[in-house]
Order: structure tokens, then sequence, then C-alpha cells
């Protein structure tokens, strides 16, 4: 499950894709409904749009990522991945690369979970110009909420060719 390189195709965000602001979740996760083209619903990753906060070396442990049907009721996949590729300062995109690509079921979900606290976590952007179409907050086993910004989590996904 660690990740590893492989060649891939990113699909922009929607809207401009600019942060209008940034949030760090405690005891929930950043969720966001993707949709896959028909043609290639393999996920070999995501990029995260964000920075690290806390300790000025990054915590020596992983965060969490799951991959949600349609309707949240059953996990299909999770990953892990390093704090340390997030770095502290200025937001900025960051790869998430999956050691083998996943089959994405059609508009499900990916949850992030980077088990937050006042001494470590993940700022994540999100946008103003999408609409509050596609991001909730939550994770599996917990009931997910309307985010309570008019936009979407900077989460995008990085398609297998």
């Amino acid at each position: 499950m660690l990740l590893g390189w492989c060649l891939v195709t990113t699909f922009a965000a929607e809207g401009n894709a600019v942060p209008a602001g940034k949030k760090s979740l405690g005891g929930s996760g950043e969720m966001i409904q993707l949709e896959l083209p028909e043609a290639s619903r393999m996920l070999a990753g995501i990029e995260v749009h964000g920075s690290r906060y806390g300790t000025p070396a990054p915590p020596m442990e992983k965060f969490l990522i799951y991959i949600l049907n349609e309707d949240l009721s059953k996990v299909v996949a999770v990953e892990m991945a390093p704090y340390s590729l997030f770095e502290r300062g200025e937001e900025r995109w960051v790869a998430i690369k999956f050691e083998k690509a996943i089959e994405f079921p059609k508009n499900g979900w990916l949850a992030v979970d980077f088990r937050a606290g006042r001494t470590k976590g993940v700022y994540v952007s999100y946008d103003k110009e999408s609409g509050r179409k596609r991001s909730k907050t939550g994770l599996p086993g917990i009931a997910a909420s309307d985010v309570d910004f008019d936009g979407n989590w900077m989460i995008r996904p990085i398609v297998a060719p």
C-alpha cells in the first residue's frame, strides 16, 4: 500500500482552483465525490492542495485515504501515505501516488483522514468557484456533514492512463 511512481494523467479540479481558504479537521476528514471518466476509472493517486502544520519535522506516521462507494455504505479500499509528503508553509499541490491503481466506483467518494490535532495535521485548501456540490466532512462509520463553505475541497484524482 505504500506509494510508488507510475505514469499518470491528472484532471483539473472544478472551478478556477484558486484557494479561498483552508481547514484542518480534527476527528473528521475531508470528503469529496469524484467522477472519473468511463474510459479509465483506475485511480493511481490523488493531489491535495495543502500544507502541514505542527513540529518542524513531520510526524513519523501516516495518514489514511479511504475510497467509498456512492452511498458511503462501503469502504472499497484504504491507502496510507506519510505526513512527510507535506511541507510546512504555503499551501501547494502535493501528489500522493498509490503503489497500485485502484478501480474507483462510479460516483464514489474519497475521504482523507490526517488524524489532525493541535500539534499535527494538514490544512487542506478549498475553492469557492465550484459550488458546494461534491464536498463533505466525515469518515467511514461517521455520518457525513455538509461543509460550511460554498466550494469544494481542492483534492483531485490522478487517473491511470
